[in-house]
């Protein structure tokens, strides 16, 4: 395995903690956001962010 500089190790570090960053706060948002655009399915009310929060 090449050996990497210390530069290169911090990079690294930055990018693994921005991708963690990105996953633990951009998961949930996705996932509704994904959920709103397909819509509900046949025979279903559609879904509103009243009926998710008090649902």
């Amino acid at each position: 395995m090449p050996k990497l500089s210390k530069e290169a190790k911090q990079r690294l570090q930055q990018l693994f903690k921005g991708g963690q960053f990105a996953i633990r706060w951009g998961f949930i948002p996705v996932v509704l956001y994904l959920g709103f655009k397909r819509g509900a399915d046949p025979g279903m009310p559609e879904p509103t962010i009243w009926s998710l929060l008090w649902g």
